[in-house]
């Protein structure tokens, strides 16, 4: 019984596009088992159903699942990006991170697809296994200095200001472009206006 009630469990089923905006204090984005033991439970005070706590940890909550777009601005204590974006957003195409400084890694999104877009993350030092992403856009992000796992990308979009940073990167990135793919990875300057 307590399966059945489990897929029930999502979180913005409909949602596509999620633009969070100017949160300087928010440090934590998460689902925890805590919370989905308080939804089972609040549905069995209803009568539709009786869960016994044993079986909670089993139950999980499904995040967004039609998510297409996600964009974060203005977040700078953000830590982390919360794990089931990698599992649960089969659709995600497009992750937009400006000034989330406090995030150290962008990794685990085997699903992002088509887009990656990374400004004035000063804190970022690792972008890894992003399989699928066919586009990175990296600006502002002086401690990048470990990126891996971009089997896909066909463009990359570098700041200005990452030109020295990213060299030992993007030569790695190259190199795994050209034994994969056969061709040479379009490498492109953004400048500032």
């Amino acid at each position: 019984m307590a399966h059945s009630i489990c897929s029930q469990l999502v979180a913005f089923p409909k949602l596509e596009w999620l633009i969070i905006r100017d949160m300087p204090n928010w440090e934590e984005w998460s689902f925890f088992e805590e919370e989905i033991e308080a939804a089972l439970n609040e549905r069995g005070e209803d009568g539709t159903a009786e869960i016994q706590k044993e079986d909670a940890p089993s139950a999980r909550m499904q995040l967004l699942p039609r998510l297409v777009k996600l964009k974060l601005d203005g977040c700078p204590k953000l830590r982390a990006l919360p794990l089931q974006l990698g599992v649960d957003t089969a659709g995600l195409k497009h992750l937009e991170l400006i000034e989330t400084n406090n995030l150290k890694a962008v990794d685990d999104l085997p699903l992002l697809s088509e887009l990656l877009i990374i400004n004035k993350c000063e804190g970022l030092e690792r972008l890894s296994n992003l399989p699928q992403v066919s586009e990175l856009r990296v600006n502002g992000c002086p401690n990048l200095s470990h990126v891996d796992g971009l089997d896909s990308v066909r463009q990359l979009w570098l700041g200005e200001d990452m030109e020295e940073i990213s060299s030992s990167w993007v030569l790695g990135l190259q190199k795994q472009h050209r034994q994969l793919h056969d061709e040479d990875l379009d490498v492109y300057t953004m400048f500032s206006s």
